[in-house]
């Protein structure tokens, strides 16, 4: 994504937060003070502020934005990391206790993703959910950079991949800061000749033999198991608490009985506020993937784990280093100026590698930078950071919806 396109979109963001509604801020002011603001307001009431914010009640934007109301609503983001700006029309509504979500979207790069999630069942005080969804992808400027934690800059690729993907969830919820469940879906995956005209076509560099999966593709009928412990404040926009997440997911070749392969993925986020408002938070984030063929079978290259990028680390590009294990931490700085405007400072590290004994703290790879994040009190809806100290350059990530 270019600056330009990146920093346009991330105004957007910053427009649409700053004509909030008025109920967005606190009222902490004496009544001498909230009325010379409101006659402060009528008298600008023909200003672009004003206007924005009659408009932001009128259409109900910040609702949802958070998903609190049904109907209309627009899709930021929902594309792959490295998609570009994505923006698309969404629309939820309920048919009694049976709630339907639709949405869909388009990216700067011609990402393109819809998606159409019912979850059928809600019972017992919310503590048990069953959903279904279909998913479809088209992907067609993914990066590959080859295996391993010394791939070659210079040997970046340009891949297609589309997929369509049909899926069933139980849910769960014990009590409220526990949930757990299992998924069961059947997934078509397809690679395709990239398209992005500045960098190599991955068959033109790369065999089947250093990308596995790239001269055919399997269906795959795949099933998940996972747990979370969630005790932040807020899930849309956490100042506090923890989120702790474990997964282990089970891929069935079911057409080439090649590439049968286990993957187990967990990440552990902390919040810790240094002061009564929150304004000062320090963030802390590890998260490890593993993914383990079966002998004689083969781990696809598009889903191997990795490091590089928004989530994990931010001196690198998306999707930079690829191996069948990773490891990555973060720690953060967030100060709020301001309720809907956040300033950040981060450090990250990382690493890949083929054998699982060699994920340590040794030869992690490294960066640091800073950001900024657009936000309600109860969602982000966009992040904008800079890192560099990878060696490669500063690197520049948008991306809409909650940070982590």
């Amino acid at each position: 994504m270019s600056c330009r396109t990146a920093l346009s979109a991330f105004s957007v963001a910053a427009v649409v937060l700053s004509t909030a509604p008025a109920y967005a801020q606190e009222a902490t002011g004496s009544s001498t003070t909230v009325a010379a603001q409101a006659e402060a307001a009528t008298q600008d009431d023909g200003s672009f502020v004003e206007k924005g914010k009659s408009w932001a009640e009128r259409t109900q934007i910040i609702e949802r934005l958070n998903g609190d109301i049904d109907g209309w609503y627009p899709r930021l983001g929902g594309m792959t990391r490295g998609g570009g700006f994505a923006i698309g029309p969404g629309y939820r509504t309920h048919l009694g206790n049976v709630l339907v979500d639709l949405s869909a979207g388009i990216s700067t790069k011609s990402y393109k993703s819809a998606d159409v999630k019912v979850r059928w069942l809600q019972a017992f005080d919310e503590r048990v959910e069953f959903w279904t969804e279909y998913r479809y992808e088209d992907f067609p400027q993914e990066d590959f950079f080859g295996m391993g934690p010394d791939s070659s800059l210079d040997a970046r690729t340009s891949y297609d991949f589309d997929s369509q993907n049909i899926a069933a969830a139980g849910i769960l919820k014990p009590i409220s800061w526990l949930r757990g469940g299992a998924m069961v879906g059947y997934m078509s995956p397809q690679i395709g000749p990239g398209s992005d005209r500045n960098f190599p076509s991955i068959e033109l560099l790369f065999l089947d033999r250093l990308a596995p999966g790239l001269d055919a593709q399997p269906n795959f009928l795949h099933t998940t198991l996972f747990a979370d412990v969630d005790y932040r404040d807020v899930r849309g926009r956490p100042r506090s608490g923890g989120f702790y997440h474990m997964a282990l997911s089970f891929w069935d070749d079911r057409t080439l009985e090649r590439y049968d392969f286990k993957r187990f993925d967990a990440n552990a986020s902390q919040y810790v506020p240094l002061n009564a408002t929150k304004t000062h938070v320090i963030f802390g984030r590890v998260g490890l993937s593993y993914a383990n063929n079966e002998t004689g079978e083969r781990v696809p290259f598009y889903f191997l784990p990795y490091v590089g990028g928004v989530d994990t680390i931010r001196s690198y590009r998306e999707f930079r280093f690829k191996d069948e294990n990773a490891l990555w931490m973060t720690a953060e700085y967030n100060f709020t100026p301001m309720k809907w405007f956040s300033l950040a400072a981060f450090v990250d590290a990382g690493k890949v590698s083929a054998d699982w004994e060699d994920i340590n703290g040794a030869d992690m790879k490294q960066g640091y930078g800073f950001g900024v994040r657009v936000h309600s009190n109860k969602q982000t809806f966009a992040r904008l950071d800079f890192g560099t100290g990878g060696g490669e350059g500063w690197q520049m990530f948008l991306k809409l919806g909650p940070s982590f």
